[in-house]
Formats: structure tokens, sequence, C-alpha cells
């Protein structure tokens, strides 16, 4: 592949010529994403992570003390939730509205790219980073993975400008982004990995001064800048604002612990997990991205084959590492949905060609598939372990056994003592609803006496111990954690469409029940 055959990107109009309806396409797209995020987005059960994720802001936000510990991955999302709070006060809404509001922040980026990509590419990426299943999922749910999603696509947006048209501030955005991003999660190593094999393949080719010419426009100062624009937003970060010196050395604390964890087999989900949730739940992206990749292949650009180097290389390292849980599946899918964006816009060049007008019913049929199952997840099984994209989950009666007791709190006229029961890891996500109460948090499984309090939640062994002491209770049983067992090895055709049109499991289910119990 010589120069020649890497074509430049389209030049873009002059900007008396910039079509407005483009600009106000975007903002109407922008703005339904936002809306999707923000309807009811506290309502859904929060996931235990998540509910780690908001109780440890929410006493940040109180006591102004945090100290970076990497098993809750990079300081980042705390300090910003924190000031969410600060604003807007602590609730189930703004626990979630900074990961809304990156995920939002998101259908805007491939805007920036449209010289790259093209126009109707970069929109129908948008298009499907607003709507599609995953990522609106994901938006709506308080962990780290929509944050360095959203940083990786702006640094991918100022990396591939920068080559495109270097620009001298250029450099210390991408140092800000990366030290943001490794701030965020340690997942930003396999980020590194993934561009970095493909820059070094890139400058060991004929095509280098596609990357050496840039580098060397902007000056040496420049990647001064880009340095300490890095240093210094990993040290503030890290450090919890210069209070916590130690969280300097954050970067190897956060690989090395992970590195311990790969043999772990978190999530417990087999290797093929990813191709799985990628088939069952964004196989219109995938199709698309299939088309996408070859257009590129036709047509290759730098970013053409960066796309597709980084959707099969992080679907690789996914697929590898010991931790698997659905919300990893944004990192290989954001390539893959920039590659569908290009299929799109080559299936729209050869409209007037049959394959063309096929390639159009196919786009639409997708596009009817990305709005019913994204529709599933997010409004119909939202907390459902039948859907691909739910790891093991708060059952929808956590939080209504939850706001139950809050409101029976505060309704009462005197204070009203909760325990908790902290086998199994059943702490949270009761540590977020009821931080305001005074609660107990004590280990009854095995040995003591049920506390005198107004109210117990009582994990089954608890329960079969302690029941004949709780006569002055009543109880009721309800779930607590469910989750899918999914054996990959039923998979049948039969199986596979029924999952897919009536999401009927193709293997059991299975979960762990708890126990209210309230005074008489």
């Amino acid at each position: 592949m010589s120069t020649a055959t890497l074509p430049q990107p389209e030049a873009p109009p002059a900007k008396s010529r910039r079509p407005r309806g483009e600009i106000i396409a975007y903002v109407v797209l922008v703005t339904v994403a936002l809306a999707l995020r923000l309807y009811d987005l506290g309502d859904r059960p929060f996931h235990h992570d998540e509910s780690q994720d908001a109780y440890f802001s929410w006493l940040f936000s109180k006591n102004g003390d945090y100290e970076y510990n990497p098993l809750l991955h990079g300081p980042l999302r705390f300090y910003l939730t924190a000031g969410i709070f600060k604003v807007f006060g602590a609730s189930d809404f703004t626990a979630r509205l900074a990961p809304a509001l990156m995920g939002t922040a998101m259908v805007a980026m491939p805007y920036f790219l449209r010289r790259q990509i093209g126009r109707i590419a970069a929109f129908a990426a948008a298009v499907l980073l607003a709507i599609g299943p995953s990522y609106l999922y994901f938006s709506r749910f308080a962990r780290e993975d929509i944050y360095i999603a959203s940083i990786t696509l702006a640094l991918l947006v100022v990396t591939f400008r920068f080559l495109d048209r270097p620009r001298r501030y250029h450099p210390a955005l991408i140092g800000a982004l990366l030290a943001a991003s490794f701030a965020t999660k340690e997942s930003t190593f396999i980020t590194v990995f993934v561009a970095g094999t493909f820059f070094a393949a890139v400058l060991i080719s004929r095509h280098r001064r596609l990357v050496l010419d840039p580098v060397r426009t902007v000056g040496l100062d420049a990647w001064g800048w880009a340095l300490a624009a890095f240093i210094g937003v990993y040290t503030i970060t890290f450090t919890t604002f210069l209070t916590h010196p130690k969280g300097i050395q954050g970067l190897y604390t956060g690989l090395d612990y992970w590195l311990g964890q790969h043999s772990v087999g978190r999530g417990g989900e087999s290797d093929v997990f990813y191709g799985v949730v990628l088939a069952g739940v964004e196989w219109p992206a995938l199709l698309l991205g299939v088309i996408g990749a070859a257009v590129a292949i036709k047509r290759p650009t730098l970013l053409r084959v960066f796309l597709i180097w980084a959707f099969l290389l992080s679907l690789l390292v996914y697929s590898w590492a010991g931790e698997k849980f659905a919300w990893l599946v944004l990192h290989p899918l954001l390539p893959l949905v920039l590659l569908a964006g290009v299929g799109v816009q080559g299936i729209w060049e050869t409209r007037r060609h049959w394959y063309g007008k096929l390639g159009l019913a196919a786009a639409v049929v997708a596009l009817a598939y990305v709005v019913f199952a994204s529709w599933e997840v997010n409004a119909v099984h939202r907390a459902d372990p039948r859907e691909l994209l739910v790891s093991t989950q708060s059952s929808e009666d956590v939080a209504k056994v939850a706001r139950e007791v809050v409101a029976k709190a505060k309704a009462s006229d005197r204070p009203y003592t909760v325990t908790v029961d902290s086998a199994e890891g059943a702490t949270f996500p009761y540590a977020w609803y009821f931080r305001d109460l005074p609660v107990g948090y004590v280990d009854l499984s095995t040995q003591g006496t049920p506390p005198d309090s107004d109210a117990l939640i009582l994990t089954q062994a608890s329960h079969d111990r302690l029941r004949s002491q709780l006569s002055g209770y009543r109880s009721r049983e309800f779930p607590f954690r469910v989750w899918w067992v999914r054996n990959y090895g039923k998979i049948t055709p039969g199986s596979w469409w029924r999952w897919l049109t009536k999401r009927d499991v193709w293997s059991p289910t299975g979960g762990m029940p708890e126990w209210l119990y309230q005074k008489r």
C-alpha cells in the first residue's frame, strides 16, 4: 500500500457554504441523546458497583477527603460526581448525572471527524452513539467505562485532526486527555497498547511521513507542553489535589493491582462473551462495520485502517483479559461504531446500484433493531439478567425495598433504626440507599443475635438461623441479586432466534434472595 493509495480526506466546504441543516441535525440529535439519558435516570435499581461509586463520591462531598484506591479504579469520576452532589445535592438522579453527560458529549464528537471519515459517516456514528443499546445503557450507569469511552473518543478526534492538520495546541490536548484517561481507569493501558502498536507499525512502514511530518511541524516546545499537561493533570488527580502525595504512584499501583487480578476471572464469562454481546445486541453495528471495513480496505486512509486495527485488537485483548463484564464491550464497540458510520456512507454512495439499494434496506432493518434492542434493555428489561448487557444486578425489588424503608424512616416521629446483614457482600447497594439513616452493617449469617432494629434486611442464611427469634416482625422475601448463567454451548439457531426476538434465555437464570423484616 503506497502513499498514493491513501486518499486525502474530503475537504470541508467554505464557511459561507457550510450547510446549516447539518448543524441543526447535530443539535437535535444531541438534544435527543440528552433527553434519553436524563429521563427517569434515577429510577433503575443501583448495581453494586454503581452504589460504591455513588457512596464514596458522597463521602468525598461530605468530608472532602479521598485517596486513590485501584480497587475502585481512577479518581476522576469521584471528583466529578462529588462536585455535582455539592451543587445539586445527592440523589439517585445526580449520582448518574455525570455519566449521562459524558455519554451525551460523545454524540457530538463525530461532528469533528467529518473531514476524516465523511459527513454521512460521522452523523451515522453519532446516531448509533445516541440511541444504540450499549452506549445508552451505560450512559445511564454510574461506572467509569462511559467516561473512558468518552475520553478515548476525544483522544481519537484530537489525534487524527492533528495528523490531518496539525495545530500547536493539539499535543497539549493529547497529553491532558491521556492523563485524564489514566485518572479514570487502568484500561487506558490497553488503549495505549492498541494505539501504540498501530503507530509503531506505521512508523516502520513507507507511510511514516503521515505521522512524522505533523509531529515535526508543531515543534519541540509543543511536545514540552504536552508533557507538562500530562504531568499536571495526572499529579492533581492522583494526589487528590496534592493532599495525598502517595497517589503519585497511581500508574504503577493500578497496573500492578489489575495485572494481579487477571487470573481471578471476575465476571465468570467465557472468552467468546464480547463476541456474543456484539452479535446479539450490537449486530447492526457489526454488520455496518463489516461494510465499513470493506470500504476502508478498498479506499484506505490512516484513520480507516486504524479503526479496523483498533476494533480487532481491542476485541482480542478484552476477550483474553481475565475480567469480563458487559460494560467493557464499550471499548471494542467504539471503533466499530465509527466503522459502521463509514459503512453507511459507503452504502449511500452506491445507492443508485442494486447492491446500494440492498444495503439501504439492510441499514433500515438494522436501525429498527437498534431501536428495539435499546428499548428492551433501557426501558423494559433494565435490571433483567436475560439481557446480555445486564451483569449480576440488583433486582427491581431492591430499589422498592430500600425506598420503602427510607419512606418509613422519614415518616417516623422517632429515630428509625435499620440493620443490614453484610454477609455475602450485601452491604451495597444499601450503603448508598441508606446513607442518611442510622444503619448498622453486621454479618449475622453465622453468629450473634438479631439487634432490636425497626427494620432488618437479612440474607437467606441469616433468615434461616434467626427467624425463630423474630416473631415480633413481619417479613417478606424478595430477590436481591439476579444473574444469568450463560452456557454458550447450549446456543442453537432456534434458541438464538428466540433470544433475539423474545429474550427467551437458552440457559437458566438465577439469583440470591434476601428478607425484609419490619417491626409489627
